[in-house]
């Protein structure tokens, strides 16, 4: 769970208020918001997920400006010049791409893992291709459950017997 939320009370008695959200994109078909926290600075900003925010007036403002914004920028399109319109297309292009296993391609190997807002993901490699993804570990727990297991258990360090011992006696002469 990511450390902060707008207006949702975490763990500490502490609570965090979204002064606005500066953008949004969609990460394995969720929304989620780019945040500004009130009485934070903005190196302090975070992706949140929709479902974590309590704050429906300044989603409904924010969705609203997004609108006109996406069409004054097809407006403008043709008044851009030939490399600005090449940048926003490759721009839309990179957000509509297929992403993770919608590619309907096989997990080679998971090279990495991370937490987004709050959510285990996994980098995934895929065979055949130099491209990696970002996968939820829920998604990849039930689509590559091998691939899942082989990534933890090369992570795994064994300790011998005989270190164990030595620190059972050590705690029994303390």
């Amino acid at each position: 769970m990511s450390k902060r939320k707008s207006k949702v009370e975490v763990s500490e008695p502490e609570e965090y208020t979204v002064e606005k959200i500066l953008d949004k994109r969609l990460v394995e078909g969720k929304t989620e918001y780019f945040l500004k926290w009130q009485g934070y600075s903005d190196s302090e900003n975070t992706w949140e997920p929709e479902e974590n925010l309590d704050c429906p007036e300044i989603i409904s403002e924010f969705e609203k400006n997004w609108s006109k914004k996406k069409i004054n920028a097809s407006e403008k399109k043709h008044k851009l010049s030939d490399s600005e319109s090449e940048v926003l297309i490759k721009r839309k292009h990179e957000e509509e791409k297929v992403r993770g296993f919608d590619r309907k391609l096989e997990p080679e190997k998971i090279i990495g893992a991370t937490d987004t807002g709050g959510e285990l993901m996994f980098l995934i490699k895929w065979k055949g291709c130099d491209e990696a993804d970002l996968v939820s570990s829920k998604t990849a727990n039930v689509r590559c459950p091998q691939t899942v297991i082989k990534f933890y258990e090369e992570r795994l360090i064994w300790h011998s017997g005989k270190e164990n011992e030595n620190a059972e006696e050590e705690k029994h002469a303390a």
